[in-house]
């Protein structure tokens, strides 16, 4: 059994199978295992604090990620050579036979990146090795531009694990339906953590112990909506839990800022922060 210690996406089950495949799948996160092809913007980083973080292909040099999966605990980048950026696969192991892997070049941070509230929760990474494409298997995300209306139900694909309590990750990726809630029902609900406009929160509010839900290796995970790109889980992943909605980096606020990172030139210096922009 491969065990992560860190496990970032969103609806698995473990390594090794425990039910025959007649048997339902787990009631807490169910989720169906995707084919190739089917989110192929999906991407997955790993870095020296995390073994898993979500992200998603932009172009052939660059995917989009979670400013909390591309700096360390004190809040500084990671050096980029030493993330490793994986895309083209559905299964972690045995290793997809169309993986593509990079080492990271350099990476751009949100520069008001808040860690307290996770505003701005947004990083790009560039790449030393570009993705080959067009590919079957790899595409470059399709960015959501509109606002996506309440109760819209869209899809949340990654790898996680079945239960809060569990250890190991599923090797097939999977993904699970999750609807669009509103912002301020969100905000009504929630006992920490504010859902800011830059924010889409979506998912169970109330408990759900019978409803799919990202646990809490789940970050990183991608929203998609109509085949769109439309968040990045950033916190939240309640497992079923009530008063601790799934809220998600809104794709669309940031379209410029990620347009603008793929034009740049200048590279921060290792240890840079935002904390100190």
């Amino acid at each position: 059994m491969f065990v992560l210690k860190f496990l970032p996406l969103v609806v698995m089950a473990t390594w090794v199978a425990t039910t025959s495949p007649t048997e339902p799948e787990s009631f807490l996160l169910g989720g169906t295992v995707t084919s190739f092809g089917q989110f192929p913007a999906a991407a997955h980083i790993v870095t020296p604090d995390r073994t898993l973080c979500g992200a998603a292909v932009i172009d052939e040099r660059h995917v989009v990620t979670l400013a909390q999966c591309a700096l360390n605990a004190t809040h500084h980048l990671h050096n980029p050579r030493l993330i490793r950026v994986n895309t083209g696969e559905i299964s972690l192991m045995p290793v997809s036979w169309s993986r593509q892997t990079s080492l990271g070049a350099v990476i751009y941070a949100h520069e008001n990146y808040k860690p307290h509230t996770l505003e701005n929760d947004i990083a790009v990474i560039r790449v030393q090795t570009p993705f080959q494409l067009p590919s079957n298997e790899v595409e470059p995300a399709r960015r959501q531009t509109r606002i996506v209306a309440n109760a819209a139900v869209c899809q949340l694909a990654g790898w996680g694990v079945l239960a809060a309590t569990d250890t190991a990750v599923n090797a097939q990726q999977r993904y699970i339906p999750i609807s669009i809630n509103d912002r301020d029902a969100c905000n009504g609900v929630r006992v920490a953590m504010r859902v800011f406009e830059t924010m889409i929160c979506a998912g169970n509010m109330v408990a759900a112990a019978t409803g799919p839900a990202p646990c809490p290796q789940s970050i990183g995970s991608g929203l998609y909506c109509n085949g769109d790109l439309t968040g990045l889980l950033s916190f939240g992943m309640n497992c079923g839990a009530a008063a601790n909605p799934p809220t998600f980096t809104q794709i669309r606020w940031f379209n410029p800022w990620i347009n603008q990172t793929l034009t740049r030139t200048d590279i921060p210096p290792l240890g840079w922060s935002p904390l100190n922009s």
